[in-house]
């Protein structure tokens, strides 16, 4: 059996994916609504993924050759530091998304309370605990998912995605660039690492399914001033016309999740490259003495 490399975090890599979908529905739900065609979406979308994929896995296997994350050196020490600082980066984009969340459509500041208590509990947390978590948010995801199609359904047309007019010039859809596809040797166990490289598809999955049901009940593009939360806010079904609070709470709590998921590898950081070798030092000293 092999062993797990030094200084990876042992994540599962859909635990890990579920911070990268969670990152993606945040810019679907409040970016501009059917800003790109769907199909240049799902087309170019596509091959961004593939693009992304390769790089993640070559990265991955240089890495983890060089020993980039857990090593000593020159190279090992900038390494960490540049992704301390993007994971911190994320970490900051993410509070920031789950403050909007909050704040405009539950009129609190209750995260604002929360995520420090979150925080600390998630210190004395390992990462089969925050795996154990991530397979029962997904479930709740899933569960979401469907209730939003079950409530759109009626109002979707499949004549919105064939307009007359011919596909409008553009460039390529957005394509973010998150930590994780780069950290792989970090955050998943090295038999988990060519599994890790698709990380690019679960962005590519969240952004284009969510493309294609705004096009099926909007229309494309979408009216000027719309975000993309106006489709989860014409949800209706039966005697219930609203259901964007539920599904924006599950939102976030994957939100939440997250943050305890980035939180944890900046901490994983901060001790490689800086607890660790300051202990070790003082054990030299003390060796010598």
């Amino acid at each position: 059996m092999k062993q797990q490399a030094k200084g990876s975090c042992g994540f599962s890599v859909p635990a890990v994916g579920l911070g990268v979908v969670t990152a993606s529905l945040a810019g679907s739900f409040y970016g501009p609504a059917g800003e790109d065609p769907v199909r240049r979406v799902l087309l170019l979308g596509f091959a961004e993924a593939a693009g992304l994929s390769l790089a993640a896995w070559l990265f991955g296997l240089w890495a983890g050759q060089a020993g980039l994350f857990g090593g000593r050196g020159f190279l090992p020490r900038l390494t960490g530091g540049l992704f301390l600082l993007w994971f911190g980066a994320e970490f900051v984009r993410t509070a920031a998304a789950a403050q909007t969340v909050c704040r405009e459509e539950f009129g609190t500041n209750a995260l604002i309370a929360v995520l420090p208590v979150l925080l600390a509990v998630t210190w004395q947390m390992d990462t089969g605990a925050l795996d154990r978590s991530a397979r029962g948010l997904w479930w709740l995801l899933a569960i979401g998912a469907l209730l939003c199609l079950a409530g759109l359904w009626d109002q979707m047309r499949w004549q919105r995605l064939l307009p007359a007019e011919a596909l409008p010039a553009g460039g390529w859809p957005p394509a973010p660039l998150y930590p994780e596809y780069f950290a792989l040797p970090l955050l998943c166990r090295e038999r988990d690492l060519p599994k890790g490289a698709l990380l690019p598809f679960y962005h590519y999955a969240a952004q284009g399914s969510y493309a294609l049901v705004l096009a099926l009940v909007m229309g494309q593009p979408g009216a000027p001033g719309y975000a993309g939360v106006e489709l989860l806010r014409a949800w209706g079904m039966g005697y219930f016309s609203r259901l964007d609070a539920f599904l924006l709470l599950v939102w976030l709590a994957a939100a939440l999740w997250r943050l305890c998921l980035l939180a944890f590898v900046l901490r994983r950081l901060v001790r490689l490259n800086g607890w660790q070798s300051v202990r070790a030092g003082h054990q030299n000293k003390g060796a010598q003495m």
